[in-house]
């Protein structure tokens, strides 16, 4: 069951032809029905929707990655990251609304209706690699290592650092098991991203925006993390849905990972480095082992 849900969530991707399958598969929702349901009641895909295990995460760095110095330390560092993200992104939303007020579009700008290639089209902030969790799995030291999406993912032989982390038992953990929970997550705290995101989110999800996601620091005094579940991930990804006067969508997330917001460790254990090539992987047995402990000489 790995084997497959790596498999089509890595070819998830935001492009043309991705655009035009999910139309063809979005028309024959009533004949795949029947097959999604049989496979949310497998047993084998219970897990899918179990909420976050605190005493055992797994926290993985990518070796030379050249993010936020917290990363790989626990969460040590974490809340001063999604603070700084957060301001910038305010910052940047004054200066859009200052530039739509009687100025003209700058030239080289995308017409309304026209799609931005250089737009952004994941969901989880610039602090999450590095700091956010999944768990073990399948054989798999932590899940992230089953290379499920292209975001924040090296190209080509890598190794990782993997970390187990045990998280305070009371930590507060808003669960993202399907699309109406993460619209209403988005509802309650939003934050405009239309500048960054409009252009392929309003391409992929066929409508316009304005664009939302959820302002961290706001979820931050509510919520200690944000886990979105596997059945979360797969029922949610790429849904254009309506939040206030626009919309939002989950992308670019890794199942089952928990974004932290604040530092809730209790403990910070080391486990060692994975080395792998996980663009030769196609089998599941293959992409475990793809992987292997690495011992520095």
């Amino acid at each position: 069951m790995m084997e497959q849900l790596s498999g089509v969530t890595e070819l998830f991707g935001f492009g043309g032809g991705d655009v035009a399958l999910w139309r063809l598969t979005a028309s024959a929702a009533g004949e795949l029905r029947p097959v999604a349901e049989a496979l949310a009641a497998a047993p084998a895909t219970a897990w899918w929707w179990d909420p976050v295990e605190l005493t055992d995460q797994r926290q993985l760095v990518w070796e030379g990655w050249h993010g936020e110095q917290h990363a790989g330390r626990g969460l040590s560092g974490v809340e001063a990251a999604m603070r700084s993200e957060m301001a910038r992104r305010h910052a940047q939303n004054e200066r859009d609304a200052g530039r739509r007020k009687g100025k003209r579009r700058r030239r080289g700008a995308p017409r309304p209706g026209e799609r931005n290639l250089g737009a952004t089209w994941w969901s989880a902030p610039d602090f999450a690699p590095g700091t956010w969790t999944t768990g073990p799995r399948g054989g798999l030291p932590a899940l992230e290592l089953g290379h499920f999406i292209d975001t924040f993912f090296p190209f080509g032989e890598s190794a990782a650092s993997v970390a187990r982390l045990t998280l305070d038992a009371g930590a507060r953990v808003a669960e993202i098991r399907g699309p109406r929970d993460w619209q209403r997550l988005v509802s309650r705290f939003p934050c405009e991203v239309t500048s960054s995101h409009d252009g392929e989110w309003r391409d992929w999800g066929d409508v316009d925006g304005p664009w939302y996601l959820p302002d961290w620091a706001a979820v931050a005094g509510h919520y200690d993390g944000v886990h979105v579940t596997v059945g979360g991930f797969l029922a949610t990804c790429g849904l254009a849905q309506p939040v206030g006067d626009g919309h939002t969508m989950l992308a670019g997330w890794v199942p089952d990972a928990t974004l932290w917001l604040r530092d809730v460790v209790t403990d910070h254990r080391p486990l060692g480095v994975w080395r792998g090539d996980p663009d030769d992987c196609g089998e599941w047995e293959e992409i475990l082992a793809g992987w292997w402990p690495h011992t520095p000489e």
